[in-house]
Formats: C-alpha cells, sequence, structure tokens
C-alpha cells in the first residue's frame, strides 16, 4: 500500500499527523506509525496487568479494613464512605459509578464482577484526597516495598498520569510526538516509568508479572532514532 492509500484508510488529518513528525517524509510517517502503534500494544499489555493488580490490591485492603467483602455496595449506604457529605461537592461521583454498574450487572451480580466493571479511573481516585481520608487514610500500606517517605499525594500524582495515558491509547492518540509534532518520548517513558516505579512498590519483580513480554525501552529507542 502506498502512503496516499493509507491516507484513504485512516483519514488525512490522522495519518497527517505523523507526516508533519516526519517533516514530510511520507515513508518515515509510515514507520512512525507503525512505531506508535508497537509502543502502544507493548505498554497496553503492561497497563491490563498493572490495572488488575492495583485493583485487586485495593478491593483486599479494604475487605480487611472494614472486615466486609461486599464493603463497594455496602459502602453506598447510610454512614457508608461514599455517601459521606465530604463527596456531596462532586455528586457523589463514586456511589452513582458503583450503583450504576451494580444495578447494570443484574443477576449476574458478585462483588467481584463489581471490582472488575469499575474503571481504571474509579481505582485511581481511591487515591485522591477525599477517597483517601474517608478511607482511613491507610490505603498507601498495599505499597509495601514504597519509600517511607511517599505520600499519597505523589502516588495519585503518579497513578493518574498513568490512567490519562491508558486513555490516550485507548482513544488511539499518538505517544510518540508532542504537540508540536516533533519526535518526543519523554513524557511516554516517563510515564512507563511511573508504571515499573510503583510495580515495584506493590511488591513486585516488573519482569516476571508482566512474564517477560516487555518491549517498551526497545521501541522507545527505535522511536528515537528516527530523529
Amino acid at each position: 500500500m502506498t502512503y496516499n492509500d493509507f491516507e484513504i484508510a485512516l483519514s488525512k488529518p490522522r495519518i497527517g499527523r505523523f507526516l508533519l513528525a516526519a517533516n514530510g517524509d511520507q515513508d518515515k510517517a509510515l514507520r512512525l506509525y507503525k512505531q506508535n502503534i508497537q509502543l502502544s500494544q507493548a505498554l497496553f499489555g503492561l497497563l491490563s496487568i498493572f490495572e488488575v493488580t492495583l485493583r485487586n490490591q485495593i478491593d483486599q485492603h479494604y475487605r480487611k479494613h472494614f472486615n466486609d467483602n461486599e464493603w463497594l455496595r455496602n459502602n453506598c449506604g447510610q454512614g457508608g464512605i461514599f455517601s459521606h457529605p465530604m463527596f456531596s461537592k462532586y455528586g457523589f461521583e463514586s456511589r452513582t459509578k458503583i450503583l450504576t454498574t451494580f444495578a447494570q450487572l443484574g443477576k449476574r451480580y458478585n462483588h467481584d464482577r463489581l471490582v472488575a466493571e469499575l474503571s481504571f479511573g474509579f481505582w485511581t481516585y481511591m487515591f485522591a484526597p477525599i477517597q483517601f481520608v474517608v478511607g482511613g487514610q491507610g490505603l498507601h500500606k498495599i505499597y509495601v516495598s514504597r519509600p517511607k517517605a511517599t505520600t499519597q499525594k505523589l502516588i495519585f500524582n503518579e497513578l493518574d498520569e498513568i490512567r490519562s495515558m491508558r486513555n490516550r491509547i485507548a482513544h488511539h492518540e499518538p505517544l510518540c510526538f508532542d504537540r508540536h509534532h516533533k519526535i518526543f518520548t519523554d513524557y511516554t517513558k516517563a510515564t512507563y516509568e511511573y508504571i515499573i516505579k510503583q510495580t515495584v512498590w506493590l511488591g513486585y519483580e516488573p519482569n516476571k508479572l508482566y512474564l517477560g513480554l516487555d518491549e517498551t525501552l526497545k521501541i522507545i529507542t527505535i522511536i528515537e532514532n528516527e530523529r
């Protein structure tokens, strides 16, 4: 297929961004497009495992904290953490997400399915200031290998960057150049390093948890060599 064929298939605006990053070199633009897909695939593989690991650690923490294997649903009622007055400013968004997902599951409901259906954003925001406080201010303890000075704010900010990159991948956004269409991978590399660091803090060896499949840095190097 020629560059023009890809332009028709993928749309001129989408492929055109890669042409700008390639300074008008059509072959280079197609290579960048392919490399961006490979980078997204590599990161999405890590993110899928990281997301499941994180939400399971959070779930186990609160099962023990509340001594309740149905803590999500039960904390939506009166006196529950998701009904706390501190959430009123934000419309009790977390509670709404839980109850909406619970209703959608219907007869298929069980706690594990509810945990799996809630988004990565939901779990990330369990570290946001209000959720962290009303949840007992102990959630950071799931990071069993964290440095002693690690704060809730640091954990949340890094998770939010990871969430943002996950959304970019899900929406097929480029990870290989900046808003000025210059080849740039520093942001992607920094966010990748957050994933690896938080994996270690959670008590896992990244190469083993990610099944030896992580080729992220290899692909980033290939992209940087296109400069």
